[in-house]
């Protein structure tokens, strides 16, 4: 056994990780070097890309249905408490989006409006608010002639409302409206002006609102047990609410193992004989016996982009080079995408990123399939790594929860100890 682990990165695979390996009796520190995907996650939960999901279903004629998840997610997600997920079997989930389209999804934030639970022939109210980011016209309009409403018959309806207690709400942001939902007062107060929306509107099955319902912790199961329907939020836009719902989760989850993240961005990892080294940008050496990499991938900085002509002047680049870097430096680490490790470009001016990055029909994209090269999950002996930072595995956030948990089962000593 590995008595002392450091986990690098403090999104879902960072967090996952930790928890593995407290759960093994690991001596741990947690280092987070600033926001991430996990961050930013606006609340959809997945296994495989969504879209991808969303063509098999449509080609195939199939039924949405859950598949199952190994028992070691399913305990992470239950002592994180901030997701719902469907059990196998169970329909996926179905989530509005604010850009007025319905998207599936293998679990969400516990704050958002799944409409798998709604019966045919469902009445969603949208409840007109005074805000920047909500059209209530609109998004009732597109959500009704969605495809998945109309196989239903679902239809969505705008409303009027008086959701904002102060003037200022119009203008505040998304989490500070969702923050004064936190207190019970105030809810109570929203309750009761939602049930006047009831009472002039006749017959409703649901009602969808903006990603208001607390800040702490997804307050919309609450208002739904009070007025005896149900009540969510749709889908934003990335780094709103349900991030910080996450945040907050992880912050009590860590508090359990009585782990607390330390601010600092690991800029090497080295070895010391059996011991490896790990060198953070404010100048200490952390020494420890195991390190899990779970930094991320683009989006967090874990993989930095960082072309040829980065280093030109007036001229061309002074040469070629593989146009993708870790951002730690890291012993044995090689980066690959696609099945294959990078290699020095053609062109002084990188990759051509308009025919390679973005994905196109099962091909995810050089973007999306960069990452380090493992075998299994290690990059060298003691070095493990999960999440985003992974080459060509699946960037969503079921994903990263499964390696984050394999990795640490690893680093704390327990290679396999997490089934499929």
């Amino acid at each position: 056994m590995f008595e002392r682990v450091v986990v690098l990165g403090a999104g879902v695979a960072g967090l996952a990780a930790s928890w593995a390996a407290a759960q093994r009796g690991a001596q741990l520190r947690l280092f987070d070097g600033g926001v991430g995907a996990s961050c930013l996650n606006p609340g959809a939960i997945d296994d495989r890309p969504w879209d991808e999901v969303a063509r098999s279903l449509e080609v195939l004629g199939q039924s949405a249905k859950a598949g199952p998840l190994p028992d070691a997610v399913r305990v992470f997600v239950n002592d994180l408490g901030a997701w719902a997920l469907p059990e196998a079997g169970q329909r996926l989930m179905r989530l509005c989006t604010v850009s007025g389209r319905v998207r599936v999804a293998r679990g969400a934030d516990r704050g958002l409006l799944d409409l798998s639970r709604l019966s045919r022939g469902a009445r969603v109210l949208v409840p007109r608010v005074g805000r920047a980011e909500w059209n209530a016209d609109l998004l009732a309009k597109g959500l009704t002639h969605d495809a998945f409403s109309q196989s239903l018959g679902m239809t969505f309806e705008a409303v009027d409302a008086d959701l904002l207690k102060h003037g200022h709400e119009g203008r505040v942001s998304p989490a500070d409206l969702a923050l004064a939902h936190d207190d019970p007062e105030r809810r109570s107060w929203l309750c009761a002006r939602l049930g006047e929306v009831l009472q002039r509107a006749g017959r409703a099955d649901a009602l969808l609102l903006g990603p208001w319902l607390g800040l702490d912790t997804a307050k919309a199961p609450d208002v739904s047990e009070r007025l005896g329907l149900p009540v969510g939020e749709a889908l934003d836009q990335v780094g709103t609410v349900a991030g910080l719902r996450f945040e907050a989760a992880r912050e009590r989850l860590l508090g359990t193992l009585d782990l607390a993240i330390e601010p600092a961005r690991a800029t090497r990892v080295h070895r010391d004989g059996a011991e490896l080294l790990v060198d953070l940008d404010h100048g200490e050496r952390v020494v420890t016996d195991a390190v899990v990499l779970a930094t991320g991938g683009l989006v967090a900085g874990g993989i930095i982009y960082d072309p040829p002509e980065r280093d030109a002047t007036t001229g061309l680049a002074p040469s070629g080079r593989a146009p993708f870097m870790l951002s730690v430096e890291v012993p044995d680490a090689v980066l690959q995408a696609r099945g294959r490790p990078l290699r020095v470009v053609g062109s002084m001016q990188g990759p051509s990123l308009d025919e390679s990055a973005w994905p196109i029909d099962a091909d995810p994209g050089l973007l999306e399939a960069v990452g380090v090269r493992t075998d299994g999950l290690t990059i060298g002996p003691q070095i493990f790594c999960a999440g985003d930072v992974v080459a060509d595995k699946p960037r969503t956030t079921l994903q990263a929860a499964y390696l984050g948990l394999i990795a640490g089962a690893a680093a704390a000593g327990e290679p396999g100890a997490i089934a499929s």
